[in-house]
């Protein structure tokens, strides 16, 4: 009967993370693109001149508010997905990269509250994320080679361009003022700052998405699993 009610309650914690994980995607996915087509629409340039940030700039964009509120409520949908996966992987490299992975949600959250007309939060805020996101693909990066892993093999792929987009990212970040510096180039040329931004939080996007899909086959696995002892026990 306690294997049950464990399973069972592993069962609506795995719903959870699947659900939340998803919902982090979705809702920052459209929040994100539904600002960048308005944004390109009224200046006819290519999104990758276009830095991720500047969309939620409420002097200039048109949609910031729709750009900040989904950083905001994704954000703290991966604060839940990961207050249930806290539960769910016990061991304590787990539950650390859990824990970074909770602050990254925080640091959304916070990017959405303070876009980058508040400048000086902003900067801090942004790249709290990023070195949160280096270090939470680096411990998904480690945690792939352990022996009780957690991640698929789909998930470890997008994690790998996690760690290096997030890598390029800090390389090109000027450090000095916590920003980049401005994009030397023509008018509809790629900026590769906006280029290396956009891939990293297309990957995170994803990434989210493919962590919600590893709780489903473990959800069937686990319930496979449910149903062989307790046939076993009849």
């Amino acid at each position: 009967m306690s294997q049950t009610i464990e399973a069972n309650k592993h069962y609506d914690l795995h719903l959870m993370i699947i659900f939340m994980s998803l919902a982090t995607a979705l809702i920052s996915g459209l929040g994100i693109s539904t600002a960048l087509i308005a944004e390109v629409a009224r200046l006819g340039v290519s999104p990758l001149s276009i830095r991720a940030d500047t969309l939620g700039d409420y002097m200039s964009s048109p949609l910031a508010i729709v750009y900040n509120m989904g950083l905001v409520i994704g954000g703290a949908c991966l604060m839940l997905s990961m207050l249930a996966r806290y539960y769910v992987f016990t061991d304590v490299y787990s539950r650390i990269i859990t824990i970074t992975g909770a602050i990254l949600g925080v640091l959304i959250v916070l990017i959405g509250i303070f876009p980058i007309n508040f400048l000086e939060q902003h900067r801090f805020f942004s790249t709290g994320y990023l070195i949160c996101t280096f270090v939470l693909h680096s411990f998904c990066f480690i945690d792939y080679f352990r022996k009780n892993i957690s991640l698929s093999t789909s998930l470890f792929g997008f994690n790998i361009i996690g760690l290096i987009f997030s890598i390029a990212l800090m390389y090109l970040l000027n450090w000095s003022t916590l920003d980049f510096d401005p994009c030397t180039h023509r008018v509809g040329d790629i900026c590769w700052v906006s280029l290396v931004m956009w891939v990293l939080t297309q990957a995170n996007i994803l990434w989210c998405v493919l962590l919600g899909l590893n709780m489903k086959k473990m959800i069937k696995f686990q319930q496979k699993q449910l149903s062989n002892l307790t046939f076993a026990s009849d």
